[in-house]
């Protein structure tokens, strides 16, 4: 997308206030923010910014509680009818794993991904260690590698897989693991308009409403 594009898409948008922003930045900022709004879907976020601000009328409905079944309450005869079910389920490679690791560990003191962050202090394993080590054994059980997906973040990807390399991958086949980011969307102030952040960035958060895995 060239400059001429960017600015009609963003005129047509209402969104004409970023250009003099982007004017001000130097040539590797602006290609950035031109990327960024090639990706842009204008009529989800016009979309999402309306039933944001569409005022709906309160509903009383009776909250209950959601239906479920307590494993330390069912017979042993059905515990062991769903376990062989499960086991089926794995043995058939009919399973994966996903680790939401998108987040920093800024709130637990930790500079990095989430998971590198190091919980068994003694034996100086991180989250993702400990995992794996879990994804291991059950590997070992059922005969079978379990697919592991680990969802990343724009601010951290980069940053987790160099860590699973430094660690080789803790021993587990480098094949099955498999890495993804979490898709973002622009965020936009009470006008609904586009805004940079301190990075000279249109400024994005992660999607919350992109297909749940």
């Amino acid at each position: 997308m060239d400059e001429e594009q960017m600015k009609n898409i963003l005129i047509e948008n209402g969104q004409a206030h970023i250009i003099k922003f982007y004017e001000k930045l130097n040539q590797e900022e602006k290609d950035v923010v031109r990327k960024q709004v090639s990706r842009i879907n204008f009529d989800m976020i016009k979309e999402l910014y309306q039933k944001v601000n569409t005022i709906k009328e309160e509903k009383k409905d009776e909250i209950k509680p959601i239906n479920y079944i307590d494993k330390e309450k069912i017979s042993t005869i059905d515990k062991e009818k769903y376990e062989k079910i499960g086991e089926e389920k794995i043995r058939k490679g009919k399973l994966a794993v996903v680790t939401m690791a998108g987040g920093q560990g800024t709130r637990l003191g930790h500079s990095g991904p989430k998971g590198t962050f190091i919980l068994d202090t003694e034996k100086q394993k991180s989250l993702f260690q400990i995992l794996c080590e879990t994804l291991k054994k059950a590997n070992e059980k059922y005969n079978v590698i379990i697919p592991w997906y680990i969802m990343t973040s724009r601010e951290n990807n980069k940053d987790t897989i160099e860590f699973f390399k430094q660690k080789d991958f803790f021993g587990y086949p480098e094949d099955y693991v498999f890495f993804f980011k979490q898709e973002e969307l622009p965020m936009l102030d009470k006008q609904g308009k586009l805004f940079f952040d301190e990075q000279k960035r249109i400024k994005e958060a992660a999607d919350r409403t992109w297909r749940s895995i």
